[in-house]
């Protein structure tokens, strides 16, 4: 279309495409706005708002802050700042088309060929002038080893504070000392770089609605092992923003409080019901064709939405915040992540599992024979597809549907 070929060429001639990107953005937030999708359940119309409401303003306010998915947003939203993560600004500019662009400016910068697409295309759009810097970074060593090496190396090209939040492995008293220390610098480091002061009674605040919400998400599994809901891909992605990011706020809580009632009113499950695992391919034909409201297949969600769903103590929101990031079950070794994976399957009872190994990703590539191994002990079909879920021109779309429909003929 026209919008993105303007944007590639920006970006091709090393001209300043921010304006337009935050134009195009502003338009869209408006058009969901006011021309809600009408095939899709009140609370995806409400979700599909807030997502542009929250992409918005962590593109275009003077507060942004740009975060990996599981760095502790709760103090970010407490300051007052806006976070962005960097898969959700991938995501948004691999719907716009100017993701080669992007992942080969990179690439010119010696980001290697081999390294994750969500990173690789989100480093190019910050050092192609499309993104206006932030006030700083922050980053966990949480799950993906990729975000030590793209937040370093945003903060050497644009000279930006960053926050890197060590987490270890295993949850224990020393490991809490250790990681509340440096959440303590962390804040300290904040309030003398920004003026501003954290709020721990407002902090609290956010965390009560976290948990809150989080009671929301755990209603919400169990009702999807019987109910089924019109989805498509892309909504299941969205709703990382309020399942980690964005957990704490007002908004997060009304999209899962609606998101419940939608699946009470919804028609019972029938018909082949698939859980995904790691990530979703929202852009590839093959899966877009097979899954988005389908009337055959149900989909099940993505583990992803599901990874931490204990209450923590809102009267001490620090230790509450350290409790989360090391009890999280995709912070240490495969057989922590596994047997939650187990227990999300044995709640809501797919007939298959789907993981989708992202390009570049080593630890879901690294782990997809152990996951085979381990879901089909339990009785299940499993298979795992290779997709870049970013760089839509290194899908080969014959042979992911030849893998894909292999997959579904074994699912009964």
């Amino acid at each position: 279309m026209l919008y993105s070929r303007l944007l590639n060429s920006l970006i091709r001639n090393n001209k300043n495409g921010y304006w337009l990107l935050k134009s195009g953005i502003l338009i869209g937030k408006n058009y969901v706005k006011y021309f809600p999708d009408k095939r899709l359940p009140r609370s995806f119309q409400y979700l599909h708002k807030i997502v542009f409401d929250w992409t918005y303003k962590g593109i275009a306010s003077k507060s942004s802050v740009w975060v990996n998915l599981f760095a502790p947003s709760e103090i970010l939203l407490a300051f007052g700042f806006n976070p962005i993560f960097v898969e959700a600004i991938s995501a948004f500019l691999s719907g716009l088309d100017v993701e080669d662009e992007l992942i080969l400016r990179a690439e010119s910068q010696g980001i290697s060929e081999s390294f994750c697409t969500f990173h690789k295309a989100f480093l190019g759009a910050a050092i192609s002038n499309l993104l206006k810097k932030p006030k700083f970074l922050v980053a966990t060593s949480s799950i993906c080893d990729a975000n030590l090496n793209t937040f370093r190396f945003l903060s050497e090209t644009l000279k930006l504070p960053f926050f890197f939040l060590d987490v270890p492995s295993e949850d224990s008293k020393e490991a809490r000392q250790y990681l509340k220390a440096q959440l303590s610098s962390m804040i300290k480091s904040i309030e003398k770089l920004t003026g501003r002061k954290l709020n721990l009674d407002y902090l609290a605040k956010i965390i009560k609605k976290e948990n809150a919400t989080r009671k929301l998400i755990k209603e919400s599994l169990k009702l999807r092992a019987t109910k089924n809901i019109k989805t498509t891909l892309t909504f299941e992605m969205f709703m990382l923003y309020p399942s980690h990011v964005f957990c704490g706020t007002d908004q997060a809580l009304r999209f899962y409080q609606m998101f419940v009632d939608d699946l009470k009113n919804s028609e019972e499950r029938d018909g082949k019901s698939i859980f995904f695992i790691h990530t979703l391919p929202i852009f590839e034909e093959n899966f877009k064709e097979y899954f988005n409201f389908s009337n055959k297949i149900n989909v099940l969600g993505m583990d992803l939405n599901f990874d931490f769903l204990e209450e923590i103590n809102e009267q001490d929101p620090i230790e509450a915040i350290c409790e989360k990031l090391l009890k999280n079950p995709y912070n240490g070794d495969f057989k922590r992540r596994f047997e939650h994976i187990k227990t999300l399957i044995e709640v809501l009872k797919p007939d298959g599992v789907l993981q989708i190994c992202q390009m570049g990703c080593k630890q879901s590539i690294g782990c997809s024979m152990l996951l085979k191994s381990n879901v089909e002990t339990l009785g299940i079909p499993f298979t795992s597809i290779d997709v870049d879920c970013v760089n839509k021109k290194n899908n080969s779309k014959g042979q992911i549907r030849t893998r894909l429909e292999a997959f579904l003929e074994r699912v009964k």
